[in-house]
């Protein structure tokens, strides 16, 4: 885990020349079997072009003559060759990525570490003993695959449209063959006719396992045959579904892999949704180094901006101090920068891994407040979002759990009585009313929860990847903070608030905006009803 990259790293039949054509790539991946080609410059990678590139080239009918360079456009992640093996590990999970380019200091290609590759250098301490297949296939759909006499053609098709890197050959539910990205290249690359049909040309060496099977002997079975993939059966040896490498990597364990499961990983694409930028820092002891990024800082400053310091980011004298407060209380807020790029506001926090690969992770969030950005997502009075934002978000929301069939919940708020604060002390106390209400309700959420005025003293919270039990949990447990906190009004005088919540869940509740939100209405307007200072879920 902690060798250098530069050891293990493989260039032979890896690299092509920008000036070369989209056949010469074919030809040299059917060589490499590593399903991928870096394209150069100079020495210098400018370009990377998958198996499952040139498989939606032949689908596309494109001429496989023209040259690689408009082809190879996609945006590249590399590192150092002095980086370790598990820092390459923590990459590739993190930036959800099936390999590394991997350059010196001077940024000239050393070669290519695929997950594969990685596999075969992971000790097997460093996976979890007691996962097992039917771990990693929760929340998959279903299995995709064709019949012998189906064409070259179809499989083609089924591949590109389903972004998929296999399809087994079924008979009668029991898989007899495999055909993969990689098989198509060779058959391309002999020019076999893509009417002819695929059980002739099928791999028929099945390696197949049940759901029971452990994660340990799935890794196993893949570095013994050289495989990225291994059919799933069911008591009556009906294949059921597929697991790959990249399922492997999302579920192992070790120093690194206990850090992950505090860290929630599902969230990151939520946080992709936001308008502030974040960024992840690994503290490698000598460096910190930018090893994720959201899409707000991808868009800004590219993606190359992952593997390198965060002083690319933030100006050294800057960071010192940030890191040293980070190390020191945990956490930083508010703190106000200036770069080259315009004048930024961070917050953040810092979590000690101490182990031999990292010794620490800080996430930060970054906003640009050079220009008025805040007004046009959050509410002056309380600072959280507004209604506009939490509109467009929730529908978001909406079509990223319907993507991914997961659940979720929002919740709408309302101040008990706040006519009568407002009518018997004054609209400014009232007005401070609101902003500690939704002060206190947004010091308590997770940072993938999402909370917003919806006018007035009523507010929405949108809790991601959350049912309905556990929102109701949630949202108990801040009722009775909010009824356990007092309220200044005057210079000696305070007051008790409390809230009324309705929660309506997705997809149970409705699966559109306005179902979810008159659902969620009318039950906060129950609680209301059966006595205020409650909430109802159901």
């Amino acid at each position: 885990m902690y060798a250098p990259l530069k050891e293990i790293v493989e260039k032979d039949h890896l690299c092509i020349q920008s000036s070369a054509s989209l056949k010469d790539v074919m030809d040299l991946m059917n060589i490499n079997q590593k399903g991928v080609i870096v394209v150069l410059a100079d020495n210098r990678p400018v370009g990377i072009l998958t198996e499952r590139d040139i498989v939606e080239i032949l689908y596309r009918g494109i001429d496989m003559t023209d040259s690689v360079e408009k082809y190879s456009k996609k945006v590249l992640i590399s590192t150092k060759g002095n980086r370790t093996i598990g820092y390459g590990l923590n990459l590739t999970i993190e930036n959800n990525i099936r390999r590394i380019i991997v350059t010196d200091e001077n940024d000239v290609f050393l070669g290519v570490i695929t997950q594969q590759d990685l596999l075969k250098h992971i000790e097997e301490d460093y996976y979890r003993a007691d996962v097992k297949v039917k771990d990693i296939l929760r929340n998959r759909g279903q299995l995709i695959g064709v019949l012998a006499d189906n064409t070259l053609s179809d499989v083609l098709k089924i591949l590109v449209e389903n972004h998929i890197g296999a399809v087994p050959i079924l008979e009668e539910g029991v898989a007899v063959g495999i055909i993969t990205e990689k098989d198509i290249l060779k058959l391309a690359s002999a020019d076999v006719p893509l009417a002819d049909a695929v059980g002739d040309y099928m791999t028929r060496n099945v390696v197949s396992c049940s759901i029971n099977t452990s994660l340990v002997d799935i890794v196993k079975s893949m570095n013994t045959r050289q495989i990225r993939r291994v059919i799933i059966t069911n008591g009556d040896g009906r294949a059921t579904n597929i697991v790959t490498v990249r399922d492997v990597f999302r579920n192992i364990e070790g120093d690194y892999g206990k850090f992950l499961e505090r860290k929630l990983q599902n969230a990151k694409d939520v946080l992709n949704l936001l308008p502030e930028m974040l960024i992840e820092v690994t503290d490698l002891g000598s460096e910190q180094l930018i090893i994720w990024a959201n899409e707000g800082v991808t868009n800004r400053f590219g993606k190359d901006i992952i593997d390198k310091p965060v002083t690319k980011l933030i100006p050294q004298n800057s960071w010192e101090k940030i890191n040293t407060t980070l190390k020191l209380r945990g956490r930083i807020e508010d703190v106000k920068i200036q770069t080259e790029h315009g004048i930024f506001e961070l917050s953040g926090y810092f979590l000690n891994t101490d182990s031999n690969i990292e010794k620490g992770r800080c996430e930060l969030i970054i906003r640009d407040i050079t220009e008025d950005v805040k007004l046009t997502v959050t509410d002056t009075l309380t600072s959280v979002y507004n209604r506009r934002f939490i509109n467009e978000f929730l529908m978001k929301e909406i079509e990223r759990s319907k993507r991914l069939d997961r659940e979720f919940s929002v919740v709408i708020c309302d101040i008990d009585d706040f006519k009568e604060i407002n009518d018997t002390h004054g609209h400014v106390p009232g007005d401070n009313v609101i902003k500690l209400f939704a002060d206190a309700i947004a010091e308590k959420l997770r940072k993938v929860d999402v909370i917003g005025r919806y006018g007035g003293d009523e507010f929405i919270i949108i809790m991601p990847e959350t049912p309905n039990k556990i929102a109701a949990h949630v949202t108990n447990r801040l009722r009775q903070q909010i009824a356990d906190m007092e309220v200044a009004v005057a210079d000696h005088s305070s007051i008790h608030v409390t809230a009324s919540f309705g929660i309506a869940s997705y997809p149970q509740d409705g699966t559109s905006s306005e179902d979810l939100l008159v659902t969620a209405d009318e039950r906060m307007y129950n609680a209301k009803r059966n006595g205020k200072n409650s909430i109802s879920h159901q």
